[in-house]
């Protein structure tokens, strides 16, 4: 596990009522990793958007940990919407052992539905989302990839100014249900595919982080909050310090 070992360095300033917001942002759920908490409280009743291709990973690790009972975590079931066809269960199986909880119930209470169009991820998550989250009391969602069948190359060129509007429409939606149902909805951008449809995922979400890895040092960049200050937070396996900075 990655874990904060030292803040070294804080550049900058913040106002106190800044100060202020972000003593009452107190987090619904936690990645488990003091660094990353550091920067990001996770709150129902948001819409978040997680840029690049380690994010896929934390997400993994998230679904686990909301399985975890009060007061570690919010002990709810979580809905997986699959757009990058990279659901894993391996991967949600080892986080759970870790976590000390049964791999096999956790893997029972995480409901997963497939996309293989951007016409069927849209029709999940504007139609079908909104009841299954009330079926199954979720209360945290993952929308994998959320770009990528929107960008398909299958999707003809007089089709892509309607792909583009319905995935607006997708992501609107999803801050909606978010507040709607209290429930935290976390959607991933591996790779940012098309400008206007980042655009689109950037306004819609109420939180934005973008994720980076290099050299063994994972980036954790929080760009977005309603109450946090913009920040960064640079962590390496244990035993080996971290960077801790406001932007």
């Amino acid at each position: 596990m990655v874990r904060l070992i030292a803040a070294l360095e804080v550049q900058g300033f913040v106002t106190a009522d800044q100060l202020l917001n972000e003593k009452q942002t107190l987090p619904d759920l936690t990645f488990g990793v003091e660094a990353f908490d550091s920067v990001l409280a996770l709150s129902f009743g948001q819409f978040v958007a997680f840029q690049g291709k380690p994010s896929h990973a934390l997400c993994m690790l998230l679904c686990a940990r909301a399985i975890l009972p009060r007061p570690l975590g919010p002990n709810c079931d979580v809905i997986f919407v699959d757009g990058g066809n990279n659901f894993d269960p391996y991967s949600i199986s080892n986080n759970s052992v870790e976590q000390s909880l049964d791999a096999e119930n956790v893997l029972e209470r995480v409901h997963v539905s497939r996309a293989f169009t951007h016409h069927q991820l849209a029709c999940l998550l504007i139609e079908k989302l909104p009841p299954a989250i009330e079926k199954f009391k979720a209360k945290l969602v993952i929308v994998s990839d959320i770009t990528q069948l929107y960008c398909d190359p299958d999707v003809r060129d007089e089709e892509k100014d309607d792909a583009l509007q319905i995935f607006g429409k997708a992501v609107r939606t999803l801050r909606m249900v978010a507040r709607q149902h209290r429930c935290l909805i976390i959607a991933t951008n591996l790779e940012q595919r098309n400008y206007q449809m980042n655009n689109s995922l950037m306004s819609a979400a109420h939180v934005s982080v973008r994720i980076e890895e290099n050299a063994g040092l994972t980036r954790f960049s929080l760009l977005k909050h309603p109450n946090l200050p913009p920040r960064t937070t640079i962590a390496s396996t244990p035993g080996v310090r971290i960077l801790e900075s406001y932007l």
